[in-house]
């Protein structure tokens, strides 16, 4: 019986080692890793509170993301700013 419990014991262990690997690719994907399971244990979050801060998370860096993308499109087209006047004025 204490094998079994030892066992079993370790399963979280192997939870978190299957996420990791389908998770991280990189090495700065540990951080936001990381930072959620901190964040769930220290504010007490069930998967519902988890899942609502990371879909947060995940809006901004899309955002930025998308930022990037835009800023490299104009520097390489060699435009700095962009005008929308599709407004016509009265």
């Amino acid at each position: 019986m204490q094998t079994l419990f030892t066992v079993g014991a370790l399963l979280p262990s192997v939870g978190v080692a299957i996420l990791l690997k389908q998770v991280v690719n990189d090495v700065m994907d540990f951080i936001p890793f990381f930072l959620g399971f901190a964040l769930a244990a220290g504010l007490g979050l069930n998967l519902i509170g988890a899942a609502i801060v990371g879909g947060m998370f995940a809006i901004i860096n899309y955002k930025i993301q998308m930022l990037r993308i835009e800023a490299k499109k104009a520097a390489a087209s060699g435009v700095t700013s962009y005008d929308d006047d599709d407004e016509e004025d009265i």
